[in-house]
């Protein structure tokens, strides 16, 4: 079984670390819908003590579809576009993650690992060598191999 930080495997690997983030927020969320305060804030059209608005419910949508889109992407894209899809989405993610700061132990328990993981997304695409990567890599040695030879 190939190892699931190999180059050819690195898609799928990073497609299940955005289902894991996925699923840590979702199931956070849920688990918050059991407090009694959260339930009177909702009604109360509070969240957090803001007001919940049209503006903010999407911005909510944004950021969840981004979530979406990082565990799709990641395994349908080209490799070299896969790569640069998740540089850039998830610091994005790392940083919504602090739009509506924990308040409690269960939910700094969930950030902390919503936050590790898209991290490791981050260092796992960092180092993500796909074939178009090397291709361009080595053709760029190619060219500049003969620079260097007439400046001897």
């Amino acid at each position: 079984m190939p190892s699931p930080f190999a180059s050819e495997q690195r898609g799928k690997t990073i497609t299940l670390l955005w289902l894991f983030a996925i699923l840590n927020t979702l199931f956070r969320d849920i688990h918050q819908l059991v407090v009694a305060s959260t339930i009177e804030d909702i009604l109360a059209g509070h969240m957090n003590g803001n007001p919940v608005t049209e503006g903010a419910l999407f911005i909510g949508a944004f950021a969840v579809e981004l979530l979406l889109l990082g565990m799709l992407l990641s395994q349908l894209l080209r490799p070299s576009h896969a790569r640069i899809f998740n540089l850039a989405v998830a610091p994005i993610a790392f940083a919504g993650t602090f739009v509506v700061p924990p308040t409690d132990l269960d939910d700094y328990f969930f950030a902390t690992v919503v936050l590790a993981t898209f991290a490791t997304i981050f260092v796992l695409a960092w180092k993500w060598r796909t074939t178009e990567t090397d291709h361009s890599l080595n053709a760029n040695r190619e060219s500049a191999a003969p620079m260097r030879s007439q400046r001897r």
